[in-house]
């Protein structure tokens, strides 16, 4: 159990730090930015580090970089193109780690399928259809302004997710070919499960009325989409 535990952990590291590298530190200070409610804000960060949905990310750049050249950072929060270039680099890369679960004789042979079943994994994440639901009350302390928005997601619900399923058949003793179909099998249920609602929240803060709502650690918070697929 510690084994497949420590093996999904990795699987699912490997699969997000690509998309993780493509995204800057929000900056900690500002003199002016665009007026948003914490919402909206929540729908930027939404739009941009699940969706990668390129006008999201344009315009969560936009509504930050005040805030990120008043604290002489980058003008740019994300990379649209850095972004897409995690997602392409996706499957090869993470349909690797799958077929490396299973025997070096049969590796090619399951390849395909693997990558095939990465890339349906992360055009579900992609695709997730997400929601703002409500931003409690501004609190402040040591002068620092924080919301916490509740947001939810549309997900697929697949009957056993992508890292154990592919050990538990690597482990089930299939010929290639088996395993190959048992791989496409997984795939093919990222595109025909029913869907299930993934709630979270998201806190945003500011030092002043002037300054972007941001979130210095929003990865964290959106990386926990990864347990429902």
């Amino acid at each position: 159990m510690h084994q497949t535990q420590q093996t999904s952990r990795t699987l699912v590291l490997a699969a997000t730090v690509a998309a993780a590298v493509a995204l800057a530190q929000p900056a900690v200070a500002a003199d002016t930015a665009v007026a948003l409610a914490p919402v909206d804000v929540a729908k930027l960060y939404i739009k941009t580090i699940i969706n990668h949905d390129e006008a999201g990310v344009a315009q969560l750049n936009a509504y930050l970089r005040p805030t990120r050249l008043a604290g002489q950072q980058s003008a740019e929060y994300a990379s649209y193109s850095g972004l897409k270039e995690a997602d392409a680099k996706f499957p090869k890369e993470t349909g690797k780690l799958i077929a490396d679960l299973f025997p070096a004789a049969m590796r090619a042979a399951v390849t395909p399928a693997a990558e095939q079943l990465a890339a349906n994994v992360v055009a579900a994440k992609d695709g997730a259809a997400c929601q703002t639901t409500k931003a409690d009350p501004v609190t402040v302390a040591n002068g620092i302004q924080t919301v916490v928005v509740s947001f939810e997601c549309q997900l697929v619900k697949v009957p056993v997710t992508w890292a154990p399923a592919a050990q538990q058949l690597a482990k089930s003793g299939c010929k290639a070919e088996e395993c190959a179909a048992g791989l496409q099998k997984i795939a093919a249920t990222y595109t025909s499960s029913p869907k299930q609602t993934w709630r979270a929240v998201f806190a945003l803060s500011r030092e002043k009325d002037s300054e972007a709502w941001r979130n210095d650690f929003a990865r964290e918070t959106f990386d926990e989409i990864w347990e429902y697929l």
